[in-house]
């Protein structure tokens, strides 16, 4: 074999071995687990269509959420809300308006070695508060036995796995 082909065939089995460790180092990565949304202890979700910003009520209900950015640090939605002007006032009957509302899911957590779920949840109403003119606290025996806190126009909350 003459010294060409000697350095030849070494450039060529160097370039496989090169290869090779690429092609390993780049084997079939097991893909992570989905991002989901978890809220008020309703079953974890990918993109939630609804979220019930108040739980265990119908105060306030995000609807047709259109999602973008999911499974990133930060996803962000925008809708509209359903809200009861009457939850937290004395009128029996409910007051339903609908408004847009912009929701933000964050900081990623690990629940369990299958699940990822943002762990932090923002809601915006970019019209401004639909409870605008309603005082801070309210008083309504015939529902509430004691005084209720008016959701703010913008609220960051905790979600659970």
């Amino acid at each position: 074999m003459s010294l060409r082909a000697g350095k030849t065939t070494a450039v060529v089995v160097a370039l496989m071995c090169a290869l090779l460790l690429t092609a390993c180092s780049n084997a079939a990565q097991p893909a992570p687990p989905p991002v989901m949304l978890g809220f008020c202890g309703y079953t974890l979700q990918v993109k939630p269509d609804v979220v019930l910003v108040v739980c265990n009520t119908n105060d306030i209900t995000a609807r047709n959420l259109t999602w973008s950015g999911w499974g990133e640090p930060t996803a962000t939605a925008k809708g509209s809300a359903l809200v009861d002007l009457c939850s937290f006032t004395d009128c029996a009957d409910g007051n339903y308006v609908s408004v847009p509302i912009e929701m933000a899911a964050s900081k990623i957590v690990h629940c369990s070695k299958s699940t990822r779920a943002y762990s932090t949840l923002r809601y915006v109403f970019p019209g401004g508060s639909p409870f605008q003119g309603m005082p801070s606290f309210v008083y309504s025996p015939a529902y509430y036995p004691e005084f209720g806190t008016v959701p703010p126009a913008n609220q960051t909350v905790s979600l659970t796995c």
